[in-house]
């Protein structure tokens, strides 16, 4: 028997996102992969250590270490600002996305393979 106010559901409903009745809808959601925030750190250590082999001008490698040294900073607080950290995964996302995707001039395949791994690495891991 359905309800005609609306959907019925019978059992659980996890990590779901439901709109009806609307004409413009516009739903965002970043389910967690079940890591934590020393597999950011780690992660982010990661890509600092192995960041003279991805190719980049001084000036890219340069604002990718300062903002991951924020990040780091931010994971490790007592209480880490989630915005924060996608903020500053965006920032560094915007100088490798290029990289990965083969958009820089210059960038050996395997460069752009490892930013690649590295993007997803480090998404997977944010809260």
């Amino acid at each position: 028997m359905a309800d005609a106010g609306g959907p019925v559901f019978r059992g659980p409903v996890h990590n779901s996102q439901i709109a009806w009745g609307n004409h413009d809808v516009v739903q965002n959601q970043h389910p967690s992969s079940g890591r934590n925030l020393e597999d950011l750190q780690a992660d982010m250590q990661a890509l600092l250590d192995r960041l003279d082999e991805l190719g980049l001008s001084p000036g890219d490698a340069a604002a990718i270490r300062a903002d991951a040294g924020e990040l780091l900073d931010e994971a490790s607080a007592q209480a880490p600002d989630s915005g924060r950290l996608h903020r500053l995964y965006e920032r560094i996302r915007m100088v490798l996305g290029a990289l990965a995707t083969g958009a820089v001039t210059g960038a050996g395949a395997g460069a752009a393979e490892l930013a690649h791994a590295m993007l997803a690495d480090l998404q997977r891991a944010l809260p």
